[in-house]
């Protein structure tokens, strides 16, 4: 039988390696008793790693990004030490991390790493580390109960070798006291004791009367010691380049003086001083494994004669010895810095991490660096770009006050506009400093370390400013150490930032929400209601204290089937449903009408965690509101809402004034564009036309195609309706100018507009059912205005009125007569002007002519009123209507009894006949 292979998917292989993760990360210590659902979130920030035997994998006193999981061979943990010796600490097999210390310390590297055979390993960034906490957060607690307990182990390593140390002092003989001084009672005795330990040592070695153990101060300068004095020491220092022990500095070289008198480099006013006669000398250079000069042991008067070759090499012996004992002092020093910056680090942390408000913890920052640093004050400033100030907070009282100063003056300012970091050690020296400050507070400033603080996009948003070092000047341990805890800062800053947007995001949702008129509830998976918004809990008479604990069932009466079934449905398939006109039952036996949108509410990962329901009250009062404020204004729906009478179907009589608008050619303009496009041309037009109508208290009656009718004077009359009528037709006339400009621009034919407007008694009301109703006017005059507004395009005039206007508004605009004539419907004539002007203006050259034109046509004049009109027609249309008119008639004479009346006939396409 043959077996046939069959390849494995890309899907397949990234399921095995996804499990192979997952076992991974499950043997790992630290990820133990993290459910599996989390653990399965955070797969995807782990990378695997294969690492030869032999090869580096993290390398001491460098900045990394990463920890890694040991999850098969062995890793060796060991450190170099200053001599080049690798000293192993640990040996890691698998399951366990190593570089996660990293983490607290910008992911600067303490030991070096290797593999001692293959290693296949798990990668985690520090990056990721942050959200891996968030979506597992025992990992958290894991985590710090890791550190927290290689700490102490490495506590208990440390005693255990003082132990150790002390107990070999007591059991070594005096010659093994006085040549090993690397024990850690020597070291753990601090840089007095160890130049005394030396010192002694090096007199009853070298039998000498008097020796001397300088140390060298590269950055001063200066050669430095300790001398007892008292119960103390006192600090002595001279010139790098001065003396005996300056020239073998300089040299590098062991120098024997058998008669110090004679050699022009000793001082021999220092012996004056003292009164100490100094015979013969042997000093000597102290060397690391590097090479570089540490120290200068001076050894002064030997007992018994000069120092002879023995006694030199026995001194060189000592020499490296010394330097031993100083580089173990160093190391151990290093050791136990690094040990207590950790602590330091771990405490500031703790202190930190469970401060989320950003003044409080300004404060609380300050206070923690100033104590860790012994200064004697400290102020973090963060920056205002939009102020373009420092600003801080400073306790005050029981309160806080808060400080500003501009971003760029003295110290601080310097170092955010350069990012430097300033150690000042007089600051009255320092030109960018400002005494007033001082001054103004009776505080005197000594000495300043100040520091940017960057935050992780490597920008600057703040300074650190540590003022005045208790004990001498700040050193660069301190500005390491301010600089690992500066990075603890910016995570506090990011954290204490982002739950103050959390939280205001919280709290703009719930305004939001509680602005919406809408009801809106959340339901988590057993339907029981999480949050409802004020509405809601009005309409559902719900209170707050019952978030997580009340059924949304429970709040429901009997007849609410339909609803529940689109509920499940919700549930089923996570898809979003929408229903209209639902009847709401609630519990008290409240009835609403109600517009439902259910939502599937998911997390972050698609995951579904609830419902979300919208219920929109389309009860008779809000479906009228949300009716009648497509129409008109605000105002005027308040006062509508307020009166009972105009609620109900029906309407009541009032005078109004009538408009009707239309596009003049639209079906050619039409059939140039797309559908999209037409339609994106008649909101642009509809909105612009709408808000002049709004803002001139009309109600939009409706859209008629491209037309609009709009009334003014219903559902309240006002004594000056007709003038607010005429005077939108000609703000419209002017925001059709604007239009017109754009479509020019654009390299379109600009559109022309024509108006009609009529006034008289009109029906105005609420018309069509209870559930679905329009607000609108009827009436005689309502024709009449929809007449006129065809007949403006005959005329190829653009805002014409019928005669019942032009009382009421002669003596605030410019209106001339244009025709007497009979409309369909309307059995009487009806006298036809024009609106021109708001305001008084003198009539064209063309108006003119056509008025006396008019006069003489109406006294049947027609040749005289066909001259007249003859003059006007190159530049008035009118003219050129009432010519042909005349002529015809001059041919055709009309009755005796004809009172200027025309009649459209429609049949003949805009011809006119008299009467």
């Amino acid at each position: 039988m043959q077996v046939q292979e069959k390849p494995f998917t890309a899907e397949e292989i990234n399921e095995s390696l996804l499990k192979q993760r997952f076992a991974s990360l499950k043997s790992c210590r630290i990820f133990r008793d993290i459910p599996a659902k989390q653990l399965k979130r955070i797969l995807h920030l782990v990378k695997e790693k294969t690492i030869p035997a032999g090869e580096e994998i993290i390398r001491q006193d460098t900045a990394g990004d990463y920890f890694f999981i040991l999850v098969s061979g062995q890793a060796e943990v060991c450190r170099n030490g200053d001599y080049g010796e690798k000293i192993t600490l640990a040996m890691l097999e698998q399951g366990e991390t190593f570089g996660e210390m990293g983490y607290f310390s910008d992911g600067w590297r303490t030991a070096s790493v290797y593999a001692r055979e293959k290693c296949e390993l798990l990668q985690i960034s520090y990056q990721n580390l942050d959200s891996m906490f968030r979506e597992a957060p025992v990992l958290a607690r894991n985590f710090l109960d890791m550190i927290t307990g290689r700490l102490r182990r490495t506590n208990l390593r440390f005693q255990e070798t003082t132990e150790k140390g002390r107990l070999a002092e007591r059991n070594l003989d005096s010659l093994n006291r006085f040549l090993d001084m690397s024990e850690i009672a020597a070291l753990s005795s601090g840089i007095d004791g160890l130049i005394e330990r030396i010192v002694l040592t090096a007199r009853k070695v070298m039998e000498a009367e008097r020796v001397s153990l300088f140390l060298v101060d590269m950055a001063a300068g200066e050669l430095w010691s300790k001398v007892a004095e008292g119960m103390g020491y006192r600090e002595i220092r001279i010139p790098l380049n001065q003396g005996i022990v300056g020239w073998v500095a300089a040299h590098g070289e062991v120098v024997n003086i058998p008669d110090a008198y004679q050699d022009e480099r000793f001082d021999k006013s220092v012996d004056g001083k003292t009164g100490f006669k100094t015979k013969n000398i042997l000093c000597g250079p102290i060397k690391n494994l590097k090479g570089e000069i540490v120290g200068i042991i001076e050894v002064i008067n030997k007992a018994t004669c000069n120092y002879g070759e023995r006694e030199q090499s026995l001194f060189k012996a000592f020499t490296y010895q010394t330097a031993v004992a100083l580089e173990n002092f160093y190391l151990y020093r290093r050791l136990v810095n690094s040990h207590q910056q950790m602590a330091i680090m771990l405490d500031v942390n703790n202190a930190v991490s469970r401060i989320l408000d950003r003044d409080a913890l300004i404060i609380t920052v300050v206070s923690k660096i100033c104590e860790i640093l012994e200064a004697e004050r400290g102020t973090l400033f963060l920056l205002d770009e939009e102020k373009n100030e420092l600003w801080s907070k400073v306790a005050l009282g029981k309160g806080m006050k808060e400080i500003r100063v501009p971003a760029l003056s003295g110290l601080a300012g310097h170092v955010v506009q350069t990012g430097e970091v300033l150690n000042i050690e007089d600051a009255y020296r320092d030109e960018r400093f400002n005494p007033l400050v001082d001054k103004n507070t009776g505080f005197q400033t000594r000495n300043v370390l100040c520091m940017p603080v960057v935050n992780r996009d490597g920008k600057i948003i703040g300074v650190t400013e540590i003022i005045n070092k208790k004990k001498g000047h700040f050193a660069e341990s301190d500005i390491r150490l301010l600089k690992a805890l500066t990075s603890q800062i910016v995570i506090a800053l990011d954290n204490a930032e982002l739950y103050h947007r959390a939280l205001s995001l919280k709290n703009y949702l719930a305004s939001v929400q509680d602005s919406i008129s809408n009801s809106i509830v959340t339901l988590d998976e057993q339907s029981r209601v999480v949050t409802a918004n004020r509405a809601a809990a009005s309409l559902f008479d719900w209170s707050s204290d019952s978030a997580g604990k009340i059924e949304f069932t429970e709040l429901l009466g009997r007849g609410n089937e339909k609803m529940l079934e689109h509920l499940r449905q919700v549930r089923l398939d996570g898809r979003p449903l929408a229903d209209y006109d639902l009847d709401l039952v609630l519990h008290d036996g409240r009835h609403h009408t109600v517009n439902v949108n259910f939502f599937s509410l998911t997390d972050s990962h698609e995951q579904r965690k609830g419902v979300v329901l919208v219920f929109e009250d389309v009860s008779q009062e809000k479906r009228l509101k949300s009716t009648l404020t497509r129409y008109m204004s605000r105002d005027i729906v308040e006062r509508i809402l307020n009166d009972p009478q105009r609620q109900t179907l029906g309407g009541i009589r009032s005078k109004a004034t009538i408009m009707f608008t239309d596009i003049r050619g639209f079906t050619g303009i039409a059939e140039s564009l797309s559908a999209e496009k037409t339609v994106e041309f008649l909101n642009q037009y509809f909105s612009v036309m709408a808000d002049v109508i709004f803002a001139n208290g009309g109600v939009l009656d409706k859209y008629i195609g491209d037309g609009i009718m709009a009334v003014f004077g219903v559902p309240y009359a006002h004594e000056n309706d007709p003038e607010r009528a005429l005077r939108t037709a000609l703000q419209m006339r002017n925001s059709l100018a604007s239009i017109n400009s754009g479509r020019t621009a654009a390299g379109l034919e600009p559109i022309r507009m024509g108006m009609g407007l009529c006034s008289g008694e009109v029906v105005s009301g609420n018309i069509g059912s209870e559930k679905r109703m329009d607000y609108t006017v009827i009436g005689n005059e309502v024709n009449i205005a929809a007449r006129l507004e065809k007949l403006s395009g005959y005329y190829g005039l653009e805002i014409l009125i019928g005669g019942e206007i032009v009382n009421q508004v002669k003596n605030s605009f410019t209106i001339r007569p244009i025709d007497l004539a009979h409309l369909k419907g309307k059995k009487n004539p009806v006298y036809i002007y024009e609106v021109l002007s708001e305001g008084r203006r003198e009539l064209t050259g063309a108006e003119e002519c056509f008025s006396r034109g008019l006069v003489l046509y109406r006294r049947k004049d027609f040749t005289g009123a066909a001259r007249a009109f003859a003059e006007g027609c190159p530049a008035d249309n009118l003219c050129r209507i009432f010519l042909n008119r005349c002529r015809n008639l001059i041919k055709n004479a009309p009755p005796d009894d004809w009172d200027g009346a025309w009649i459209f006939d429609e049949k003949s396409r805009g011809q006119v006949t008299p009467v």
